[in-house]
């Protein structure tokens, strides 16, 4: 079993190294094909900017509420200043990222566009890049010595290197590194590069190549099979000197070859894939954690499945907050999942959901006893998007509104039951009288209440509709409600037949 999620706490940072890079991403819908050539036209509606590379791995960690320092290059411009200062905003160390005068920064843009009256999601139709790959200069390569025999002076939890081969890692700096790391006892962790040529990474503690990775480098193909693993695994393992080899092989899951014969699998689950981009930077970031928090090398390795896992059901490269990991561990384990969120939270969920394309609703109410009518509003609501949200007055907030006997259940179990429906995704719960301000955090696509209120009327309207969402209002079965039902039970009275007698 995996164990929880808030075990995995650390207080010396985990030394990132790696490849620094610029992702742009422009999201759009193609409603023509240009007349200049046969391609799609993309009406660009959104441009984000985010951290790559070796810089994915340390916004993981960043979400996770993790130290990190970063060791790594940018060139000296525009886009490496917005590297630095977005890892410094995350709260990493960025004092010995170097500033070469010898090399632009890396950068990456894709476009991603969908079919807008399809109501789809998007994905990516191209992708850009600008950058120079080479070894390092001679000023470049003293610079990164002076840095890295810095940073190993001071305390160090762990080391994770992310490499695609940009040119900071060559043979030189990866033995100063692994050296030093060895004679002061910290792991080291190696996401490697594509092209197979891993003598540069003799003596880490484990390389976590993918099936074509490993292939490359072995000269052996990687099977659905034990023995295919443990045969790939077992050569990287002896030729470079490892402890392990952690296989990542997609929907096979991982599985663990280690030093003097041990090997175990560790299955995932099917996943509706989103974007596979992201998904190793994912498994290096949660082994070097696990690892560095006193957890197993399977425990790390069930983590990093997991986390792999959700990255791929995300648009572009995006952290897994802790959140995400406790719910899918609990899920793993068959535990209840807390579907119920802080606002904070949600508003972390809304904007994955947006980059991902979705249209999200929200609708709000006490549902205390939870019957036919309620039914019927969320079933509607759902049909209306993606996702649905409700929102959720708290016990103080009824007894407000309802009178001092409501509510009849606490908000902890209408929260379950309203999460135990497969109409309801998200439930947040709100102490005000009215959802206004929530909605106004939230901001959905839709907002949906009962057609007993008048548009004008419905709470949170204008804020919606403002950040170009719609409201709309659902016709509901009459003869349901909470009250009524009450009073029902407590005259006795029955709303359903008698069985006939005999």
């Amino acid at each position: 079993m995996i164990p929880e999620i808030d075990s995995l706490k650390i207080e010396t940072p985990i030394l990132v190294l790696g490849d620094l890079m610029l992702d742009e991403y422009h999201y759009g819908d193609v409603e023509r094909v240009s007349p200049e050539a046969p391609v799609p036209v993309v009406n660009s509606s959104q441009h984000e900017r985010r951290v790559g590379g070796a810089g994915s791995v340390v916004a993981n960690l960043s979400a996770l509420g993790v130290p990190t320092r970063v060791f790594g290059m940018t060139g000296a411009d525009e886009s490496g200043d917005y590297i630095r200062n977005a890892l410094s905003q995350l709260g990493a160390d960025v004092s010995d990222v170097i500033i070469s005068n010898d090399r632009p920064t890396s950068c990456k843009t894709r476009i991603l566009a969908g079919v807008q009256h399809a109501g789809r999601g998007q994905q990516q139709i191209l992708r850009l890049d600008r950058e120079e790959s080479h070894p390092l200069s001679q000023d470049e390569l003293a610079d990164c010595r002076k840095a890295l025999a810095g940073i190993l002076e001071e305390p160090i939890s762990i080391i994770l290197v992310s490499d695609y081969e940009k040119g900071l890692l060559g043979q030189e700096i990866m033995e100063d590194l692994l050296q030093r790391a060895r004679e002061k006892g910290i792991p080291v962790l190696v996401d490697p590069g594509r092209s197979g040529d891993w003598e540069r990474y003799r003596g880490a503690t484990l390389i976590c190549p993918n099936r074509y990775e490993a292939s490359t480098a072995s000269g052996l193909d990687v099977g659905e099979e034990a023995s295919d693993h443990a045969r790939v695994g077992e050569v990287l393992v002896e030729k470079l000197q490892l402890d392990h080899c952690i296989l990542t092989l997609d929907r096979d899951g991982i599985t663990r070859i280690s030093k003097g014969g041990g090997l175990r699998r560790h299955p995932t689950k099917v996943q509706a894939v989103t974007d596979v981009a992201g998904a190793g930077d994912m498994v290096l970031s949660l082994l070097g954690l696990a690892l560095a928090s006193g957890w197993s090398i399977d425990e790390a390795c069930q983590l990093a499945n997991l986390g792999a896992g959700l990255e791929i059901r995300k648009v572009g490269v995006q952290p897994v907050e802790r959140w995400e990991l406790s719910a899918e561990r609990d899920a793993l384990c068959g535990l209840p999942i807390d579907i119920d969120h802080s606002t904070e939270e949600m508003v972390q969920i809304m904007n994955q959901y947006r980059s991902a394309g979705q249209t999200v609703v929200f609708t709000n109410g006490c549902f205390d006893l939870l019957h036919s009518g309620h039914l019927q509003l969320l079933e509607a609501a759902r049909a209306y998007g993606d996702v649905l949200i409700v929102g959720l007055n708290s016990d103080e907030s009824v007894s407000r509104l309802k009178g001092p006997e409501r509510p009849i259940l606490p908000a902890s179990e209408r929260a379950r039951l309203l999460g135990a429906l497969s109409s309801v995704d998200h439930v947040v719960i709100f102490d005000e009288d009215t959802p206004e301000s929530l909605i106004g955090d939230l901001l959905p696509d839709v907002l949906v209440k009962g057609a007993d209120y008048a548009i004008e009327e419905v709470v949170g309207r204008e804020a919606v509709e403002a950040a170009g969402g719609r409201v709309e209002t659902v016709t509901l079965k009459p003869g349901f409600s909470t009250t009524g039902l009450i009073e029902q039970i407590r005259s006795g009275a029955r709303s359903c037949p008698k069985p006939s007698e005999g």
